[in-house]
């Protein structure tokens, strides 16, 4: 009896994050491409679920920073130490299996300068909904700085 080969899907999450300075538009701070953690919720509702419009399933709409340091587990629904605004984001695919988002947290929203360590990709602009994040060294990002991000979500065999 021949055996049926079995397929298995992954999926990674990954975020870039730069700080750049408004005025020279020089990069100030860069996290590299780091990987994340792809949350329960993330797993169930925005990946698992959208694939079928399952009730309850969604797709990403902002992205949020925050200074936390601990490291993301995958039962968490919101970030250690959100701070700032939530950002809507600008959805694409960039290759088979790859969707990307960015979004920018400008500095002149905050009221003085802004210890960040960590990032969140969420269903809605509220706390309850993170599907990936993960934290990164803390950076200062003061209001005259930008920070743009780039999340993505890989889907392979």
């Amino acid at each position: 009896m021949r055996r049926k080969e079995l397929s298995e899907i992954r999926v990674r999450g990954f975020f870039h994050a730069q700080i750049v300075d408004k005025h020279t538009g020089k990069i100030v701070g860069d996290t590299g491409l780091m990987k994340n953690t792809v949350t329960n919720n993330g797993l169930d509702n925005a990946c698992a679920g959208a694939a079928i419009a399952a009730a309850g399933s969604y797709q990403a709409g902002y992205m949020a920073i925050g200074k936390g340091t601990t490291a993301i587990n995958a039962t968490q629904t919101d970030l250690t130490s959100r701070e700032n605004t939530f950002q809507a984001i600008t959805p694409s695919t960039v290759a088979t299996g790859t969707a990307r988002c960015t979004a920018s947290f400008d500095g002149s929203d905050n009221s003085a300068t802004l210890t960040i360590g960590e990032i969140g990709l969420f269903k809605t602009n509220s706390a309850g909904s993170l599907i990936a994040g993960n934290v990164f060294n803390t950076s200062q990002m003061t209001t005259d700085q930008t920070l743009n991000a780039t999340y993505e979500l890989r889907f392979s065999s």
